[in-house]
């Protein structure tokens, strides 16, 4: 091999080098920038309907709804347009209506954002019910609902409003906790 052909291949080797070694640097760079910013999606999923049971069986809960985004990283859902459906205590069923939904965890409580209405039907065991607010959350495994917001309350026999409630829908009660303001008709006018 000539000198020229030495140099030329030396010249190339540092040069490659030279430039895995910016590439590699500019990789990991690029990457704690980059990382940070996205959000991986393990699945989505549109216009579906989705069956939660128990261990036993026993249904937790109905979902259908418009969309549902996934988190991989997270564990996390989002969900848009949302309609829960339950099984009260009484075996009456409860629905649960809202714009979005978030749940942070795969069994956690499930965060309702955006017009949120529940709506249970009366039967001959109870009478129905419709509760309206802006946001409100639900747990499906202790059967519980809780806001700090605003609700209202509504009943063939009149309305309650106020602000924040706690409720255990296994237990039938609804505990409203200020600004408490109730109207009810009297029982020979319904």
């Amino acid at each position: 091999m000539n000198k020229n052909g030495i140099i030329l291949l030396i010249s190339a080797i540092v040069i490659a080098l030279f430039l895995t070694v910016l590439n590699t640097f500019w990789l990991s760079y690029n990457g704690l920038i980059t990382h940070k910013k996205i959000k991986k999606i393990d699945y989505y999923l549109s216009d579906f309907t989705l069956l939660s049971t128990q261990a036993d069986g026993e249904m937790r809960y109905h979902l259908k709804a418009l969309h549902l985004i996934h988190q991989q990283s997270t564990g996390s859902s989002e969900i848009f347009k949302p309609i829960f459906k339950a099984q009260d205590v009484d075996n009456t069923q409860l629905v649960i209506e809202a714009e979005k939904a978030r749940q942070k965890t795969k069994n956690g409580n499930i965060e309702l954002i955006g017009n949120v209405k529940v709506i249970k039907n009366s039967n001959e065991k109870s009478s129905g019910f419709q509760l309206a607010t802006e946001n409100l959350t639900y747990n499906p495994d202790t059967q519980t609902l809780q806001t700090k917001a605003a609700i209202l309350l509504e009943s063939s026999s009149g309305f309650i409003r106020g602000i924040g409630l706690i409720s255990h829908l296994d237990q039938q009660e609804i505990r409203i906790l200020s600004n408490v303001h109730a109207e009810f008709s009297p029982a020979g006018n319904q």
